[in-house]
C-alpha cells in the first residue's frame, strides 16, 4: 500500500519548517528544536520534509547549463580556458547547475540522514514509514552518486553531527561509494512501498519509483566501468552495466516516443525519472536561451548556444559523417561547405537554431520569420570578407546577447507559452529516459564484445531519429567512436558530454580543442560566405581536470577530506 501524495506549496513550507537545516552542512544546530519536533510528530509534515528531500538532485534548467563546460556549447571563459581551482569553484553553484556541489550534497545528505534517525519516533504507520524510506534511500543514492561523478571517491556519512561534535571524516574509495549506492538501490528494489512505475501524466509522476532505482543503478555501473575508474578493465562491471540496462528495457513499459523532439516538451512514454514543473512552479529556459528577437532574455553571448564542434558531429541525412578523422570532406557523405545545414541527421534541425531556419516566426515581429545571423559583405578579398556594418537582427553584434556562435538551442525551447520574464515553463528535466538506457546497454554491450547486440541498440536510436542503420561492417575501434557520437548526438544538451569525455579518457582531446562559431557573410548575388572562427582559446589538458576540486574552504576546516586528485 502507498501512501496518498498530498498537494502543499512546498517550497514555501518546507523552507519554513526545515529553517534548522540551513548553514554547515555537517555540523548544522537546529535553531528551533520545538518546530522540528513538530515536524516528527506530524504525519502530513513528515511528508513535506521528504518533498523538500527532492530538490537536493540537481536539474539542468539552470541559467548555465552543463554544456556550457564542454565543448557543446559557448560558455564560461574562466572554466573553458581551464582557470577553475579550489579558491574559485565555490563560483559555480546553483546558477552553473552546482559543479559545485560538495557542500549542497552533504546539506541534503544531513537531511536524509535526519530521516532516518527521526523515523523510527514517527506516528507513521508501518507502510507510511517504508514508503518514504524507500524515496529518501533513492535520494541519497542519487545525490551520493552525483558526488562521485565530480569528486570521486567521498566520505560516506550516514550519522548526524551537531554544532561542537568532534568528527573527523576520510574519503571512502570510488569503488566503496559505488558499492554503497548500490547497496541502497537493492534496498530500494526490494521495498514492497515503492511503486514499481508511475504513468506519465499521472499526478505523482516524478516520484521516485522501482525503475527509478534501476535506471540509475544502470548509469552508476556504467561510469564504473569505463576507464577512467575501470583502470584494470574489469569485464565484470561491463556486465553488471549491460545486465542493469538490459533488465530496464525488458520490462517492456517504456518505448522510444516517435518524435525525438517532442520528447523533451512534455512528459511522454520514454521517460523513466524526471523534475516536472507546471505554469506556477517551473523554471525559465525558454527565456533565457531565446534571444530579445524572440522576446527572451539570452543573455551576454546567446547564454547555452551550441558551438560549431557540436554542430560538426551532426552526420548527414544518409548516415555518413560530414567529415573524415582527419578533418577533410568525407566524400561518401554527400556534405556542401557551402550550404552546411542541408540534409543533416533531423536531430540537428530539432536541437540547433540555425541561420535561414524558422522558428516560432509568429514571435519574430519585424526581424522577418527567419533567424538571421549574416553580416552584408560587398566582396571577399583573400578569404577576408569586406563588410558593410549592416547584419542580421539575430547577429551578436547588433545585440551582445545574441548567440556569438551564430546557433541557439532549440532543444527544451516552449513551442507555445509566449517568451517572457515572467512567465514560467513547464517541460521536465529528464533524469532517466529509455533512449539513454539504449545506449548504456549498447556501450556495455561492445566492450564485452557483443558488437552486433551494440548496433541493434544504436541503430534503435538511429531509426527513432530517422537516418539509416549503422551497417554490419562498422565494427571494432570505428564502431566505438560512431557509439560515442550517437550519445554525443542523441544526449546533446542532457547534462552527460560532460562526465562522458571524462569516463571514456578522451578529454584530453576533445577538452583541449577550442570552442567555434561561425561568422556568415552575405554577398550581392545573396550567396552566403562562412568563416569559422576561435571563441575561446583551450588551454592543454591537465590530468586534474578529470575531477572537480573541493572548495579550499572546505578543506581548511580540518575535518579530515583530502582534495580531489591533482588539486592539492
Amino acid at each position: 500500500m502507498q501512501p496518498t501524495i498530498k498537494k502543499y506549496s512546498l517550497f514555501v513550507i518546507v523552507t519554513a519548517l526545515l529553517v534548522s537545516c540551513n548553514g554547515e552542512y555537517l555540523d548544522i544546530s537546529p535553531r528551533d528544536r520545538i518546530t522540528e519536533d513538530q515536524v516528527w510528530s506530524d504525519p502530513s509534515l513528515i511528508e513535506l520534509y521528504v518533498n523538500g528531500i527532492y530538490a537536493g538532485v540537481p536539474h539542468g534548467f539552470e541559467t548555465h547549463m552543463w554544456s556550457k563546460y564542454t565543448d557543446e556549447a559557448y560558455g564560461d571563459n574562466t572554466w573553458l580556458r581551464g582557470e577553475w581551482n579550489p579558491d574559485n569553484i565555490s563560483s559555480y553553484g546553483q546558477s552553473s547547475n552546482w559543479i559545485d556541489y560538495y557542500e549542497q550534497a552533504y546539506k541534503y545528505i544531513r537531511r536524509t540522514n535526519v530521516f532516518f534517525s527521526e523515523l523510527d519516533g514517527t506516528p507513521l504507520s508501518d507502510w507510511e514509514r517504508a514508503a518514504l524510506s524507500g524515496q529518501v534511500r533513492f535520494l541519497r543514492a542519487f545525490i551520493y552518486s552525483h558526488l562521485l561523478w565530480r569528486y570521486g571517491g567521498v566520505s560516506i556519512v550516514e550519522d548526524v553531527f551537531e554544532l561542537g561534535d568532534e568528527y573527523t571524516f576520510q574519503r571512502d574509495s570510488y569503488g566503496e561509494v559505488v558499492e554503497y549506492i548500490i547497496g541502497e538501490l537493492e534496498s530500494v528494489l526490494a521495498n514492497p512501498e515503492v511503486p514499481e512505475y508511475i504513468s506519465p501524466g499521472a499526478d505523482s509522476f516524478g516520484r521516485v519509483t522501482k525503475h527509478a532505482a534501476m535506471a540509475l543503478k544502470s548509469r552508476v555501473y556504467l561510469y564504473a566501468a569505463s576507464a577512467l575508474t575501470n583502470t584494470g578493465n574489469n569485464i565484470s562491471l561491463w556486465e553488471k552495466a549491460a545486465s542493469s540496462a538490459k533488465e530496464i528495457i525488458d520490462l517492456g513499459a517504456y518505448q522510444l516516443h516517435d518524435n525525438y523532439s517532442d520528447v523533451f516538451l512534455d512528459v511522454n512514454e520514454e521517460l523513466i525519472f524526471a523534475r516536472t514543473f507546471n505554469s506556477t512552479t517551473g523554471h525559465a529556459a525558454t527565456f533565457i536561451n531565446t534571444n530579445h528577437v524572440y522576446g527572451g532574455y539570452g543573455g551576454w553571448g546567446g547564454r547555452n548556444a551550441p558551438s560549431q564542434n557540436l554542430v560538426d558531429d551532426y552526420e548527414m541525412a544518409n548516415g555518413q559523417p560530414p567529415y573524415l578523422s582527419d578533418g577533410s570532406i568525407n566524400p561518401a557523405s554527400g556534405f556542401d561547405p557551402q550550404q552546411p545545414y542541408e540534409n543533416r541527421d533531423p536531430r540537428f534541425y530539432q536541437t540547433v537554431i540555425f541561420n535561414g531556419d524558422e522558428f516560432r516566426p509568429a514571435d519574430r515581429g519585424n526581424a522577418g520569420p527567419k533567424y538571421d545571423v549574416t553580416q552584408e559583405a560587398t566582396a571577399i578579398n583573400n578569404g577576408e570578407p569586406v563588410i558593410t556594418g549592416t547584419v542580421g537582427p539575430d547577429n551578436y553584434k547588433l545585440n551582445g546577447d545574441n548567440s556569438r556562435t551564430s546557433y541557439s538551442l532549440k532543444k527544451f525551447i516552449d513551442r507555445n507559452l509566449v517568451i517572457s520574464r515572467s512567465q514560467a515553463y513547464p517541460q521536465p528535466w529528464i533524469f532517466f529516459r529509455l533512449g539513454e538506457v539504449y545506449l548504456n546497454y549498447a556501450e556495455s554491450s561492445y566492450h564485452l564484445g557483443e558488437e552486433a547486440s551494440a548496433r541493434n541498440y544504436v541503430n534503435l536510436i538511429r531509426e527513432r531519429a530517422g537516418i539509416p542503420p549503422l551497417s554490419d561492417d562498422v565494427v571494432g575501434e570505428e564502431l566505438l567512436g560512431r557509439i560515442r557520437n550517437e550519445r554525443r548526438i542523441e544526449l546533446a544538451f542532457e547534462g552527460h558530454r560532460f562526465f562522458d569525455v571524462r569516463r571514456w579518457m578522451i578529454a584530453p582531446e576533445t577538452e583541449s580543442k577550442d570552442i567555434m562559431g561561425v561568422d556568415i557573410f552575405e554577398l550581392p548575388d545573396n550567396t552566403l560566405y562562412f568563416k569559422e572562427k576561435v571563441l575561446i582559446e583551450r588551454p592543454k589538458w591537465q590530468d586534474k581536470f578529470y575531477w572537480i576540486p573541493i572548495p579550499r574552504a572546505e578543506i581548511n576546516k580540518d575535518s579530515g577530506v583530502a582534495q580531489s586528485p591533482g588539486w592539492d
